[in-house]
Parts: structure tokens; C-alpha cells; sequence
């Protein structure tokens, strides 16, 4: 209730700043701007009362979700989502690299996870040819992209 009335409070004052100014100001360009000055304070100090009492939000909250299994659930299903999209991706990727530099019947996997800090990493790179003759093109080619991750290249 106090928020109402102090929001009423100053929208009156405001509004008797206002017309004083206006009686005061000549016509022209400075009354226009010097109402859009008026105009932006009286939102501001009409809004003002209420963001201080009203709008207050807590991490209790959040918190109290978190401890739900249903929570955890969602966390797990939206985790292994963006894995598997991530890994085929890059799979993607890759494949369309090795093909646009020769390399022909090939298969990639990727193998990624969730580390520390949130991040997506790519922990293998495996490699499925049909001629061994292409093994040293696709370990530089991964590797060029992805130089501290393990790249497997196998026959298949």
C-alpha cells in the first residue's frame, strides 16, 4: 500500500513540475525537448518505488529446484542432446573435409564429454578407411583442426 501511494505522490509532484515548466518555457525547440526530459523522470520515478519493494528475486529458489530429481533428469537428457548433436557436427564436418581432399569411403567418430567447466571436448577422433595409403593425409588433416585430441584411424 505504501508503494501505491508514494507512486501516487510522485506522479502529482512530477505532474506540478511539469506544468510550471510549461508555463514557463517559451514555445519551440526547447519545450519540446525539455518535455521529453520531463517525460523520461516522471517514468523513472513513477517506476522507481515499485522495482525497489516489488521485483525482488532470490537463489533460494533456483536451489530448491535444483534438489527436485526431475531437475537432475532434464539436466542429464539435455546434456547427452547437445553431446550427440556436437558429435555429429563435427562428424559432419570432418567427413566433408576428408572428402574434399580425396579421401573417399570414409567413416568418422567422435568422441566427445562434458568437462569441468561446462565445456564440450573431444576426447577421440576415430577413422574408418578403406585404403590404408591415406592414413598419414587424414592424421594432418584431423589434426590441423583438433592438435592435443587422440585421432585413431582404422581399416575397415
Amino acid at each position: 500500500m505504501n508503494t501505491v501511494k508514494a507512486v501516487i505522490f510522485i506522479a502529482c509532484i512530477i505532474g506540478v513540475i511539469t506544468s510550471m515548466t510549461d508555463i514557463a518555457t517559451p514555445e519551440g525547440t526547447l519545450k519540446k525537448q525539455l518535455r521529453s526530459v520531463l517525460a523520461v523522470i516522471f517514468l523513472l520515478a513513477v517506476i522507481t518505488p515499485v522495482m525497489g519493494h516489488g521485483f525482488k528475486v532470490t537463489l533460494s529458489d533456483y536451489t530448491e529446484l535444483a534438489d527436485l530429481p526431475e531437475f537432475d533428469s532434464v539436466s542429464t537428457a539435455t546434456k547427452l542432446y547437445y553431446l550427440s548433436e556436437s558429435e555429429s557436427r563435427l562428424e559432419e564436418y570432418f567427413l566433408d573435409k576428408l572428402n574434399k581432399n580425396g579421401i573417399e569411403n570414409v567413416r568418422v567418430d567422435i568422441t566427445t564429454d562434458i568437462n569441468e567447466y561446462n565445456e564440450i571436448e573431444i576426447t577421440a577422433v576415430r577413422v574408418y578407411l578403406t585404403k590404408t595409403s591415406d592414413r598419414e593425409l587424414v592424421e594432418k588433416l584431423i589434426a590441423e583442426d583438433l592438435p592435443d585430441t587422440q585421432v585413431i584411424v582404422q581399416e575397415e
